[in-house]
């Protein structure tokens, strides 16, 4: 699927979808306990999660053409990232130490920002499998992994 001028709307089911595959993908190496953990620069941890979130979210993305921003991005300048009127904002594992501690508290993090302000963000818990999302003039959603799978086929199953 590639996007010529994608509505919001397409924008919206295309991050609530890469949220799903990614967070399922965290799950699998949650539940083997094979973490391959290691530290960053900053002296934060990134594991294996981290980096196969990061690249599933990313493939995904980058059809849209929009510039990406991770929190696992390496290389992109402010004088770069000033530039750019619209961007994904993407912590594709917000919380890798509780992850690590096995607490259930972690997330996929997905925005879209537009002129320094989110438009539409995702936010996905995959122990819970629970997504909130909201994108501005829609208001806000939750929903449940029952009909997550149908709603990552047809997001007017929304309204």
């Amino acid at each position: 699927m590639t996007y010529s001028d994608p509505s919001h709307s397409d924008l919206l089911l295309l991050a609530i979808r890469q949220a799903y595959y990614a967070g399922k993908a965290i799950l699998n190496i949650y539940k083997s306990c094979d973490f391959e953990v290691q530290m960053k620069g900053d002296n934060s941890p990134i594991t294996l999660a981290d980096r196969k979130s990061h690249s599933l979210i990313i493939e995904g993305l980058k059809k849209t053409g929009i510039p990406l921003l991770s929190e696992e991005s390496t290389g992109i300048t402010w004088v770069e990232r000033k530039k750019w009127k619209q961007y994904w904002l993407i912590d594709p594992l917000d919380g890798t130490k509780e992850f690590i501690n096995r607490n259930d508290e972690f997330t996929v993090n997905i925005a879209l920002i537009e002129d320094g302000q989110p438009t539409m963000g995702i936010i996905y818990l995959p122990v819970y499998r629970l997504i909130y999302f909201a994108a501005k003039g829609m208001g806000s959603y939750r929903i449940s992994d029952s009909i997550i799978k149908d709603t990552c086929c047809d997001l007017r199953l929304l309204y």
